[in-house]
């Protein structure tokens, strides 16, 4: 396998989650978000809620079905 291959995986509609540090955290796969608070923020997929505890928690950018959350996440929970 040389560096351009990718192993690829059909996840169907399960999220993307991609994290920087504690910091950003972007979720690709949202429905909406449920809850915002400074120290809490979920966020609904297809397949389940994800719920982000810290302080300064806030939505720095959301689309369609991207959310993307900054300030200092302390805890990740998924909720089915």
């Amino acid at each position: 396998m040389n560096g351009m291959d990718r192993i690829s995986f059909d996840m169907g509609s399960a999220p993307l989650i991609e994290m920087t540090s504690n910091r950003r955290i972007t979720v690709e796969g949202s429905t909406g978000i449920l809850h915002y608070e400074a120290e809490n923020i979920k966020i609904n997929t297809n397949r389940l809620i994800i719920s982000f505890c810290g302080r300064g928690l806030r939505v720095r950018c959301i689309s369609r079905s991207c959310v993307e959350v900054e300030g200092f996440v302390s805890k990740v929970e998924f909720i089915t």
